[in-house]
């Protein structure tokens, strides 16, 4: 066996890799790493705690800092100085040193990724390993994922993990330990930062768009899960769920800004099904505190904007919006962005309920649109 072999601290350590590493995932690594893993994988458990499998501490020998024991660094790194030690010991290693790095410390990654200091050396880790050494210590840690994304200090290290994803191995990894809780984990302080840069990093993130599919309008109205759905608004799929229920979005606070992101993303694509979905509610939708912002943004799209006015073109629609400061602001935008015919027709039912309007604070709104209008 290599003397650099991954009988480093204690045999425990070798079970728990060898349960949490398949032999799959050594195809990757370079052939000394390989033999050494493979030698543990394959080894009987029984003679891994005998006296004559001794247990033997790498030592690495970096030119500019010295020879440095490996043996306590799992255990030093759960304190500041230890941390910040090895993290800079891990700037000023060779490639080879890391690869005994990676070694030792895969076996308590699970761990040390939700520790206070700890968590600062595995990011570091993380960024120096190569791909093979990647997927070696994301396999040590595959069962504590779930607890690790929804881990304050865990998370962080998490998503620098997954940001770096670029073998089918490692998504491989994540679909399937991640599978069966992306919901919970969408509305999570912490892991819904996870499930975010999943869907930013990986290739196939299908398996997170099915768990979502059926729970959009739940997921939208909610503060974390608003910053999922807009990165996934994308799908079709998402997207038609979002539509059907835009009349309730809307009046949220949170949900209001998923459909104007519908309405950026989708553009044209979304403006006839948008306007279904708000037929016969416009004027109060006008003076509603959140689905006034979508209902001025609407102003910006002639299709649009030409449909949604079309229902405030009466006497009692238009009081009640006028009266209102939140539906001032979709008057004027309609006046702002509206052709020559759209703007006559407004200043003439605007000339009609003038004289009904006595909301004196809201005076010099009413004046801003009068400017717009171009009354005489």
């Amino acid at each position: 066996m290599h003397p650099y072999s991954l009988r480093i601290a204690f045999a425990s350590n070798e079970i728990l890799f060898r349960e949490e590493i398949s032999p799959d995932d050594l195809k990757h690594l370079s052939p000394i790493t390989s033999s050494i893993l493979s030698s543990i994988l394959n080894d009987d458990s029984e003679a891994s705690t005998t006296e004559s499998s001794p247990i033997v501490a790498p030592i690495i020998d970096c030119p500019t800092i010295g020879k440095i024991d490996l043996a306590t660094l799992p255990e030093q790194c759960k304190t500041r100085a230890g941390s910040k030690k090895f993290q800079h010991i891990i700037a000023k290693c060779r490639p080879e040193d890391i690869e005994k790095i990676v070694i030792v410390m895969a076996p308590h990654m699970g761990l040390l990724m939700t520790d206070t200091y700890g968590n600062y050396m595995c990011q570091s880790l993380i960024k120096s390993a190569n791909s093979s050494q990647r997927l070696i210590l994301l396999s040590s840690m595959r069962n504590h994922l779930l607890r690790i994304s929804k881990d304050s200090q865990g998370t962080h290290s998490l998503q620098g993990l997954i940001c770096l994803s670029s073998t089918p191995e490692e998504e491989n990894i994540y679909r399937e330990k991640f599978r069966g809780h992306v919901l919970e984990m969408t509305m999570h302080n912490n892991a819904s930062h996870v499930i975010q840069r999943l869907l930013v990093t990986l290739k196939d993130t299908s398996f997170i768009i099915r768990e979502l599919l059926g729970h959009i309008k739940e997921i939208a109205i909610d503060k974390l899960g608003l910053c999922v759905i807009k990165k996934c608004i994308g799908n079709s799929e998402v997207y038609r769920e979002l539509v059907s229920n835009a009349h309730i979005l809307v009046q949220d606070p949170y949900g209001n800004y998923a459909i104007q992101q519908t309405l950026d993303m989708w553009g044209e694509a979304s403006l006839e099904q948008l306007a279904k979905a708000f037929k016969g509610k416009v004027a109060q939708l006008c003076i509603q505190k959140y689905a006034s912002n979508v209902m001025e943004k609407c102003m910006h799209f002639d299709y649009l904007r030409e449909v949604l006015i079309a229902e405030l073109l009466n006497e009692e629609k238009m009081k009640m919006v006028l009266n209102c400061a939140y539906g001032c602001y979709v008057i004027k935008s309609a006046a702002e962005f509206g052709s020559w015919n759209l703007k006559e027709s407004l200043k003439k039912v605007f000339q009609s309920v003038f004289h009904q309007l006595h909301q004196k604070k809201l005076k010099g709104r009413w004046t801003e649109i009068q400017n717009i209008l171009k009354f005489q």
